[in-house]
């Protein structure tokens, strides 16, 4: 990018981040109020409901379900979407099943990076620990915008990202490189820059988790984890990237299921409490938007309470719309409590007309309340974006971060002697592209204990006959046989992690380490061509893996090293570079 050009756009950024997002316009209040006014009180209690279902196509069951409980808004997931073309047709059959209905919110959760539901023609951009890596937020600005920009394309009007969470736990569970990183404030200049302008692109964003995920070593899919922190750490650490963003014009903002001490002594999980929701969030952050539960289906929540009795607790508390997605009877069972607890005085009236007011004030702003007659885009004509493309791209080669080279290994220069090993065919077929020569072995993604076994056994069998061993790191097996390989072998072994950087606490003595955050096809050839040295290596960790290679840590190589190399060897050095420029 030009000098000029890119002054020109950090001013413009700057500029947004000072003043709060543009986005839509303002909710047209009379509408709403008209709007609340016609609404019974099954139609309020529907739209409170986030709510997910099976299959890819509408049926009858699907309708019975969004039409039956007045759906307020609609999860879609995986499940529900083989490309781009058929969740559009799906997305377009809800808004016609709800034409006469409030019409939902369609959500989905599209982080980017290892977190994506809806692959080509989208672009499919890197996560946030590969931005974190690339300390850029122009960068961020541009990739929440490419997001939010071809989502609403597709018909989605909400995104369940960016994670605001900081990931100061290396043995977190379910964070890890989902987040920017490990630094209050290089999470919240660039979660509010990906905010910025995703919500510019007209897409409502929901960042997660409040009020903090990022210090805990358990998965509340499966238990309910607990924030150790004091309120002064958490002050100054956790809540630092939601108050930026909460100050910025944030849309929504989705709760966890963690216990907080320092806020909430009772140990009532943070979605259900009062102290959490309304005293913190709502009081003392200053934050008028949405407030959404993460799903109440997860054992965190529903191992303890049930989900019926959990959805009336977060309204109590302050959220706005509970997150239910996977069962049906737990739907049913939600809708009930809710029903209950209105009519028995216990969800005050005015509570519940207070969130579905929010809920209809977003709708108005996004153009939700009349999607079903918005023309739908022509996705074939639209995409692939270039610019998306390119921008993934860009993404995924500044955010490489060669962690660790010893005896300046990397660049590899010459496929002679190389032994590359693993699960991910486009990072094996680019090095075996660019370095003719080396000698390639597929592993399995998630092999048995046996098949383990006989790809270490294969790997040490060849390993003698080669100059270097290269593993493609994409999970704790790849990262287990990286560990074995540095320990049985006295052949250098460079470790490419396609997940999480603190893989090498395993193995500290590998020769080399490069960090690309995600397993996406970009990241893979991104790497590759790092390796062979056709491509710069810029970035830097954004988390600390350890006391060696603290948050900041990394080594610059040039693209064309190999070229450097070759010129500046002697004549005696022998060989010459079979490789073209």
């Amino acid at each position: 990018m030009r000098p000029a050009r890119r002054c020109l756009l950090a001013a413009l950024l700057a500029g947004l981040l000072a003043g709060g997002f543009a986005g839509p316009a303002p909710a047209d209040e009379a509408r709403v109020e008209a709007l609340l006014e016609r609404l019974d009180l099954e139609s309020k209690v529907g739209q409170l409901l986030m709510v997910g279902f099976g299959g890819r196509e509408m049926g009858p069951e699907i309708e019975r379900l969004l039409r039956g409980h007045h759906i307020g808004a609609v999860a879609l997931y995986t499940r529900n979407i083989q490309s781009a073309a058929q969740a559009q047709r799906l997305i377009r059959d809800v808004r016609q099943v709800m034409a006469e209905e409030v019409q939902p919110f369609l959500a989905i959760d599209q982080e980017g990076g290892n977190v994506v539901r809806v692959h080509h023609p989208l672009a499919v951009l890197p996560g946030a620990m590969t931005l974190g890596a690339t300390r850029d937020p122009m960068l961020a600005y541009l990739v929440g915008q490419a997001v939010g920009t071809e989502l609403r394309m597709l018909g989605f009007d909400m995104n369940l990202a960016p994670v605001l969470d900081i990931n100061h736990n290396p043995r977190n569970p379910v964070i890890n490189v989902r987040a920017f990183g490990d630094e209050p404030g290089l999470v919240a200049a660039l979660g509010t820059a990906y905010i910025t302008g995703q919500q510019e692109a007209g897409l409502a964003t929901v960042a997660k988790h409040f009020p903090g995920h990022g210090t805990t070593a358990a998965d509340s899919h499966f238990s309910l984890p607990r924030i150790e922190a004091g309120l002064e750490e958490l002050e100054s650490v956790d809540l630092v990237p939601f108050r930026q963003a909460v100050g910025a014009g944030l849309d929504a903002v989705m709760t966890a299921h963690v216990q907080v001490p320092a806020i909430e002594p009772a140990g009532t999980p943070g979605s259900l409490s009062p102290r959490v929701v309304h005293d913190l969030l709502r009081e003392r952050l200053g934050f008028e938007g949405l407030v959404i539960t993460d799903d109440l289906e997860m054992r965190a929540i529903s191992g303890e309470l049930g989900v019926g009795e959990a959805a009336v607790r977060a309204v109590l508390a302050g959220a706005d719309m509970v997150m239910v997605i996977w069962t049906p009877r737990r739907k049913t069972e939600v809708v009930q409590a809710l029903l209950g607890a209105v009519r028995a005085g216990r969800i005050p009236s005015a509570r519940l007309d207070e969130s579905v007011r929010r809920i209809l004030r977003l709708k108005d702003r996004l153009g939700t309340l009349d999607a079903h007659r918005a023309p739908r885009a022509e996705l074939g004509r639209l995409l692939p974006n270039p610019r998306h493309q390119q921008l993934t791209w860009a993404v995924a080669v500044r955010g490489l971060t060669l962690v660790r080279n010893e005896g300046k290994l990397l660049p590899l220069c010459q496929g002679q002697g190389v032994l590359v090993a693993s699960p991910l065919k486009p990072f094996r077929q680019e090095l075996q592209r660019l370095l003719p020569g080396v000698t390639a072995v597929e592993l399995r993604v998630r092999p048995s204990d046996a098949q383990r076994q006989r790809e270490l056994a294969r790997l040490l069998e060849l390993a003698p006959d080669h100059r270097a061993l290269v593993v493609g790191v994409h999970n704790a097996y790849q990262a287990w046989l990286v560990q074995e390989l540095v320990r049985r072998t006295r052949v250098p072994v460079v470790a490419v992690s396609f997940a999480s950087p603190y893989y090498l606490r395993n193995f500290p003595r590998v020769a080399g380490y490069v960090c690309t955050y995600s397993y996406l096809p970009a990241a893979q050839v991104a790497a590759a061509q790092a390796l062979a040295g056709r491509g710069a290596i810029t970035g830097r960790l954004p988390v600390s893996v350890s006391a060696g290679y603290p948050r900041g840590a990394g080594f610059s190589l040039p693209r064309g090293a190999c070229r450097a190399r070759l010129s500046l060897a002697p004549p005696s050095a022998g060989g010459v570079n079979s490789e073209r420029p």
